[in-house]
This record gives structure tokens, C-alpha cells and sequence, in this order.
């Protein structure tokens, strides 16, 4: 038993990447204080949204459906209420018109106040994509990933099938297990706590055929950074930094994690650290088409693309370009005609598609009231709504609702 417990510890100790996810567990809001990190500077120059007066704030006070998981029941709260109810550090912003209608916050936390946004740091990476494209350092979504990282091609010879459009719909085909249960051994521990990402892409095998199917992973973001760095010979937050942080007049600087001193390379698909009033310029960057007060940081198709129904193997057309494309409402209809009615008596409701429900025989149609989102780890969002122009942030954890969900059903008040 003894001498199995000395393998068992030497097999740990021998892997960096294992020993740090035993020291630090599941990652936190915190973890950009136990990586290294890059700056992505800010300017002078800052671009602020008006506000609403305190006194007429009417989304202070307005009760929403707010679901709760454990009791699987609905209860009606503010979302105030919601976060205070959470009990831990959260944030909320609601903007409409350029104008802020809601802001709140709880457990210390202020409008200065950054944390780690996780997984919404790939809609960032998608959005430097979309600028590398724009100024030709990447010639087009069709390139393959191995004209960029050419070492990949004596790893497996299907990266040499791997697009950068495959990356960015996730797509990729990769033999990845997106789990964060706490497991130091596992591929997502490798990634988070690793020292040497390339290596570990180097590593990576392949479930699939690019293109085929549809899987979420962070390693296919991660290969994705790799390549803005390589197309355009800057580091990812310097070039952040130039192109978004500072055209945008980002409040203040943000950081990236880096995955060693050695190495430097930014934690692409989830190590950006920043706070809402910042990331909502980002959601206002995209309701504006790509354009921030006349200056194109990004070509319009590329935006329109992010929020474009793409089906694909179990994809079912919710995303596209690291975004979420929301499909938020279902209902049920006896015959087309049934629905045909709704759909007059209600044009605001966007049907997004209509199926045969095999079980029942009745009509679904799924609803989209035209938002589309980024999501984090831990319930941090960034939502956008092209229709009623309006964008909101929520960053927190622990969350007892999507607040996509929430966000999207403010569209009828909105």
C-alpha cells in the first residue's frame, strides 16, 4: 500500500501541471493571481456611456422570474435581490441606447472591480480574429492551421485539415474532455495548469474529421490565439491592447494569463481578466456592426457571422463564431395554421425554426428575440440584443439562473 502511495505521489509530483491543480482545485474568479499575466494597456482617452438618473431607474424595482435549479421552481426577485441571494461578489450593467438603465453591485465588489471572465475571453479572441482578418495578417477563415503553426503537421496529419474556421465554430474535431471536475490528471487541468501549451496541442488527438461535428473545447481556442500570434507577429495582449483596448477607451487596463514566463502564451480560451463597464463596450462594438463611432475595427460580415444560425452534427445553430446564438423560447402548436396565427397576432417574436415533434405530432416552433451572448464558466455573460439595442454584463459566480435567460426576457420590457 505504501510503495503504491510513493508511485502515486512521484507520478503527481512529476507533472507540473498536475501538481499546481492539486495546490489551487477548480479555477476561481481569482485565478489571474496565480498565473502570470500580460497587460493590455488602456488609453488616456476614455469612452464613457451615460446614466439614467438614480430616481427613475425602473429596473431596480422590477420583479423577473428568476429559476432556481435545486428546487427546480421559479421565484419572482430583482435582480438585485437575485445577486444578493447568490451571496457572493457579482456585478450586473444594463445599457440601452448608450445609456446605463441598471448597475449594481454586491459583496464589495465596485465598477472598478475586475475578475477572470473565462470562457467569454474566447468572443475576445474570436474578436481578434475578426480584426487580423480585417488587416490581412490572416488571409481568410479557410486557411488552414498548419500555414500559421507548421510544426503541427509531423503531430498528426489531420491538423493539416484543420481551418480557422473550424476553430471558431468549434468544429475542430478534437479528442478533448471539457471537464472541471477536480481532477489533476485531467486534459483540462493539463491545459489550465500546463506550462507549455503548444506541447500540449502538439499532444491532442482527434475524435473526429474537422468540420464534421460540433464540440465545445477550450483547446481549440487555445490553438486559435496561437495563430492570431503567429499571423500577426505581436503578442496577444499587446495586439488586444492596440486594436480593441484603446481604439474602444477601455476604463482601464486588463490582463491576460499566460501559461509561464518561459513560454508566454496567452490563456486564449479563458485567462482574460477585466470588469463589466469595459466588457459591455465590447457587446457595444457588435451591436454596432463591427464599428466604433466611424472607425471599422471589424468588418460587419464578420460580426454578422458571430450570431448566424450554423447547424452542425448536435450544434443545432446556437453557435457561431464563439458567440451564442439564442434560441430562447419554445411553444408548442396543434397544426401550422395554429402557429401561423401566433406568429401574426405576435410579429415581434422571431420564429428562429419550426420541426415535427415526433413524440406528440404537434408543431415546436423556437422563438428568438434577437440576442446573442458569450458565456463564462460560472455564469459570467455578456449579452447583446440587436433588435431593442440594448447590451448587459453580469460577472460573479455561483449563479442561481443563466443570466442570458434574464437579460433576454427584458426584451419585452426593453
Amino acid at each position: 500500500m505504501r510503495t503504491t502511495i510513493y508511485i502515486i505521489l512521484a507520478i503527481v509530483l512529476s507533472s507540473c501541471a498536475s501538481t499546481r491543480a492539486l495546490k489551487h482545485g477548480n479555477p476561481t474568479l481569482d485565478d489571474y493571481k496565480i498565473f502570470e499575466q500580460d497587460r493590455v494597456g488602456n488609453s488616456e482617452r476614455h469612452f464613457t456611456f451615460k446614466e439614467l438618473p438614480t430616481n427613475t431607474r425602473f429596473l431596480d424595482t422590477l420583479k423577473l422570474d428568476m429559476y432556481f435549479a435545486k428546487s427546480n421552481s421559479f421565484q419572482q426577485m430583482t435582480i438585485g435581490e437575485s445577486m444578493e441571494y447568490i451571496g457572493k461578489p457579482s456585478a450586473a450593467i444594463i445599457i440601452k441606447n448608450d445609456t446605463i438603465l441598471y448597475e449594481h453591485y454586491h459583496g464589495g465588489w465596485n465598477k472598478e472591480s475586475q475578475s477572470t471572465v473565462f470562457s467569454i475571453t474566447k468572443t475576445i479572441t474570436s474578436l481578434l480574429c475578426g480584426v487580423a482578418l480585417k488587416e490581412g495578417y490572416i488571409r481568410s477563415v479557410t486557411d488552414k492551421v498548419t500555414d500559421y503553426i507548421p510544426e503541427l503537421k509531423k503531430e498528426d496529419s489531420m491538423f493539416e485539415k484543420l481551418t480557422i474556421e473550424h476553430l471558431l465554430d468549434m468544429t475542430a474535431g478534437l479528442k478533448f474532455d471539457e471537464s472541471y471536475s477536480w481532477n489533476p490528471f485531467s486534459q483540462m487541468a493539463k491545459l489550465h495548469y500546463g506550462k507549455n501549451t503548444l506541447k500540449t496541442i502538439g499532444n491532442m488527438k482527434f475524435a473526429n474529421t474537422p468540420g464534421e461535428r460540433y464540440h465545445y473545447n477550450s483547446m481549440t481556442t487555445a490553438i486559435l490565439g496561437i495563430v492570431i500570434e503567429r499571423a500577426t507577429g505581436i503578442p496577444y495582449a499587446d495586439y488586444l491592447s492596440e486594436k480593441v483596448w484603446k481604439p474602444l477607451g477601455m476604463e482601464q487596463s486588463a490582463s491576460i494569463s499566460l501559461d509561464s514566463k518561459k513560454h508566454r502564451i496567452a490563456k486564449s480560451y479563458g485567462g482574460l481578466t477585466t470588469n463589466v463597464r469595459d466588457l459591455a463596450k465590447i457587446g457595444r462594438l457588435y451591436l454596432n456592426k463591427g464599428n466604433w463611432n466611424g472607425v471599422q475595427i471589424i468588418d460587419t460580415a464578420f460580426v454578422e457571422r458571430s450570431h448566424t444560425k450554423k447547424y452542425i452534427g448536435s450544434n443545432n445553430g446556437t453557435y457561431s463564431y464563439n458567440w451564442y446564438w439564442g434560441t430562447t423560447d419554445h411553444r408548442y402548436f396543434k397544426d401550422k395554421e395554429s402557429l401561423r396565427q401566433y406568429y401574426k397576432a405576435f410579429p415581434s417574436m422571431k420564429i428562429a425554426t419550426t420541426m415535427r415533434s415526433n413524440k406528440t405530432g404537434d408543431y415546436a416552433a423556437i422563438f428568438h428575440r434577437g440576442g446573442f451572448w458569450a458565456e463564462g464558466l460560472y455564469g459570467q455573460v455578456l449579452y447583446v440584443n440587436t433588435e431593442k439595442n440594448y447590451i448587459a454584463v453580469f460577472l460573479g459566480a455561483d449563479r442561481i439562473e443563466d443570466y442570458c435567460y434574464v437579460f433576454d426576457r427584458l426584451y419585452e420590457i426593453l
